[in-house]
């Protein structure tokens, strides 16, 4: 499991690096957004194969799901939160976004 992060961390700093120092044209660059769009839709088609040959989860899909409905209600209610007090106590006490300087 943690040579497959490895090789993701590989990967995703050598695509930043080689777009870094100007090996990627900037067409593709551009075209970016379409392209992860595309290889995110086959990643969830795939994904659909694996769910729909798994007779385990075909079976435990209700359980499944409210689950999956409670741990996003939560992480939206406490992300929410976290988003409301930070504007609350910390931005508003900075107008315009500026920095109180101690010297």
């Amino acid at each position: 499991m943690s040579t497959s992060i490895l090789f993701y961390l590989i990967l995703l700093i050598a695509g930043g690096f080689l777009s870094y120092k100007g090996f990627i044209h900037k067409n593709l660059v551009k075209k970016a957004g379409s392209i992860q769009l595309f290889f995110l839709y086959i990643l969830i088609f795939i994904m659909g194969l694996r769910i729909g040959l798994d007779r385990k989860i075909i079976e435990a899909i209700y359980s499944i799901g409210f689950k999956a409905l409670v741990y996003a209600l939560f992480t939206v209610l406490f992300s929410g939160g976290a988003v409301l007090l930070t504007s609350k106590y910390i931005i508003k006490s900075h107008p315009k976004g500026e920095i109180e300087n101690d010297s």
